[in-house]
């Protein structure tokens, strides 16, 4: 240890107040994306909390940064200890105002250059206590400071390119999108509707009878398909279908299920087909009627959407007034209200 008296040189309070200021912010942000990353981990959130992590940590250690020097050595240091060895003078043959995309700090080259993280100031912008740092270090070292970009177009490329990806990866798989996010209701199953629906089959078609095989096949990204077909004689049918699906990549699992809504409706078109809008049905509902290819045959359909599950009831049958929209309708409202929204 030197046993000379030291002189403590550090970078302005101004400065400090500044990079404490930033510190907090980044912890604030780190804490979001920490959060985030609890609900559904992407690459995004992860460059994320790596970002703000060093964002956070490196004010910190500008802001506790010191450097102490006497008449033969100088030494870096934290607020209560060193952060290296004394080197003496005699071995310094260069002072460096290093000059970083947004900081300006000190180098010191010997045999080992050392960066210091005090004294230090923001680029372009005056600052008496550095400039007075700086005239200390090159009195002792008996050099005179030397401005020196390092890297900065390489700096200034990563950081770039760095925000770029993460800009291009936010998209995906973005926890905003995923089932457990707090302002997102989804349906996390499909409910049973073959068994809860066998008395309204009989009753439509007496002579009906549950087929294992389901007439209704959802087009789209679907994850889960169920349904069941009741079946009396050749034509007269009564059938529930319903889809659930889940987030992708890119789309949250109700802005799949509305593609597949949208599918399903076009699928169930025809040229003698008249298609409805149903209010207050579902977050969204079609009712489509006629379509009867056959002497006397009739059919009616509703498609409604519910979050992130898609629900067809379709009812096609020769018996005179049976096939009444009101009363498809109505089935559906009874299908969804056994759909459960976490």
């Amino acid at each position: 240890m030197d046993p000379c008296p030291a002189v403590v040189l550090t970078s302005s309070r101004r400065f400090r107040r500044w990079c404490t200021a930033w510190s907090a912010l980044a912890l604030s942000a780190l804490a979001v994306s920490v959060w985030l990353a609890s609900v559904a981990s992407s690459p995004a959130v992860v460059m994320s909390v790596g970002t703000e992590s060093f964002l956070a940590v490196y004010p910190v250690i500008l802001v506790r940064g010191r450097v102490a020097v006497t008449a033969r050595a100088f030494q870096a240091r934290w607020p209560h200890g060193p952060a290296g060895p004394w080197i003496g003078w005699a071995s310094v043959t260069g002072v460096e105002l290093r000059h970083g995309l947004l900081l300006e700090r000190v180098r010191i080259t010997t045999d080992r250059p050392e960066v210091l993280f005090a004294p230090a100031r923001f680029r372009h912008r005056a600052d008496a206590d550095f400039d007075a740092a700086v005239a200390e270090l090159a009195r002792r070292s008996r050099c005179r400071p030397r401005p020196v970009r390092h890297g900065l177009g390489r700096i200034t490329a990563f950081w770039v390119l760095w925000l770029a990806c993460l800009g291009l990866l936010a998209p995906l798989n973005a926890p905003w999108n995923d089932a457990s996010w707090p302002w997102r209701h989804e349906a996390g199953r499909l409910p049973d509707v073959c068994s809860g629906f066998g008395s309204v089959a009989r009753t439509l078609l007496p002579a009906g009878e549950e087929t294992p095989d389901a007439d209704i096949l959802l087009p789209g990204s679907i994850d889960t398909q169920e349904g069941c077909t009741w079946r009396a004689g050749d034509v007269d049918t009564f059938s529930i279908g319903l889809g659930l699906t889940r987030k992708d990549l890119l789309h949250n699992a109700c802005a799949t299920a509305h593609d597949g809504f949208v599918r399903t409706v076009a699928g169930a078109r025809g040229p003698d087909r008249t298609v409805t809008a149903l209010a207050g049905l579902g977050d969204e509902a079609r009712e489509l009627t006629g379509g009867g290819t056959r002497p006397r045959r009739t059919a009616a359909d509703v498609i409604v959407r519910k979050a992130n599950v898609i629900v067809t009831v379709r009812l096609v049958t020769t018996r005179a007034g049976l096939a009444s929209p009101s009363g498809v309708e109505r089935i559906a409202r009874a299908t969804l209200a056994r759909i459960a929204l976490g």
